[in-house]
């Protein structure tokens, strides 16, 4: 049988316990996860800056040493805006001898450089191929009135020190992706071809952004390519007048 005095010691003890299982409940509940929070924060943004460290990509290769380092090829592509397809593009290159076609539900266009000549064709559904004599592929194009209408070939070659993207297939071939950005006032202007290892455009991305908000999406995705081309390619589908 306990004595007077240990039965107050062993009172005190769990008094003393019941004190310290309080200020640890308190602690836990009020302080933990508050530096739970804090850590995971801290977390987050290490590993975004790992993830953003390891994704970069070095270049496999200078884009303008290796685009159009072939001199022949064609390329089919599928022609988007806005991630609709409104029609079929195709770009033949030959040496010195370039086509471009464009076809959609209600009119095809040909525009045609060989040499220092430059010819522009169009033929509306249901009529005749009518060519005119143009000053260049650029004015070619633009003579045609279709905005949307873009040249994977000549763009390509405007990207000055473009920044790698990393690579995706198109049409089963492997394409290293560059891309540029110009920004004025409120809007920025993204352009992207992604290339072959030999340099042929298998992808072209033009994007207009304002205020952060995607206005105008146009690409060409390659579907078919061909090493080789036919030179009664160039010749235009009708006299030029």
């Amino acid at each position: 049988m306990m004595d007077r005095d240990t039965l107050l010691l062993m009172g005190v003890i769990v008094i003393v316990l019941i004190v310290l299982g309080s200020a640890y409940t308190v602690m836990y509940r009020g302080v933990a996860p508050s530096l739970l929070g804090t850590y995971t924060e801290a977390q987050k943004t290490q590993q975004a800056s790992q993830t953003q460290t390891t994704g970069t990509q070095a270049a496999p290769f200078s884009f303008g040493d290796r685009f159009l380092s072939i001199r022949e090829f064609s390329v089919n592509y599928d022609l988007e805006v806005n991630m609709s397809k409104i029609g079929e593009l195709s770009v033949y290159l030959k040496g010195d001898k370039y086509r471009l076609d464009l076809s959609m539900e209600n009119i095809q266009y040909t525009i045609i450089r060989s040499g220092n000549s430059n010819v522009v064709c169009s033929k509306p559904a249901g009529e005749d191929w009518s060519c005119l004599q143009s000053g260049s592929v650029e004015e070619a194009i633009q003579s045609t009135g279709e905005e949307n209408l873009r040249d994977p070939v000549g763009e390509g070659s405007k990207l000055g020190s473009p920044s790698y993207n990393g690579s995706r297939n198109y049409a089963g071939q492997k394409g290293y992706c560059y891309y540029a950005k110009e920004t004025s006032g409120e809007l920025e202007v993204l352009r992207e071809v992604c290339i072959t290892d030999k340099g042929v455009p298998v992808y072209y991305l033009y994007m207009e952004k304002t205020n952060n908000i995607i206005t105008k999406r146009i690409e060409a995705i390659a579907k078919t390519i061909s090493s080789s081309v036919q030179d009664n390619v160039f010749n235009p589908p009708a006299a030029p007048s």
